[in-house]
């Protein structure tokens, strides 16, 4: 059985099941928030030359 014919069955069980199907888009980390602040951290630790722990440890609250 193929890969596509697998999904389709699969979907059809969920379906049969009384369940929803939904399909996530592509992964797109410009749209992911905590994307742009790992950004910012590792930017931040270059800029101190701070281990990624020691970064932490600072900022938690």
């Amino acid at each position: 059985m193929q890969l596509f014919t697998r999904n389709r069955v699969i979907q059809q069980v969920i379906i049969d099941a009384g369940h929803m199907v939904e399909y996530l888009p592509t992964y797109l980390p410009d749209l992911n928030p905590i994307e742009h602040k790992w950004a910012q951290a590792k930017c931040k630790k270059r800029a101190l030359g701070w281990d990624t722990d020691i970064l932490f440890a600072l900022n938690m609250v």
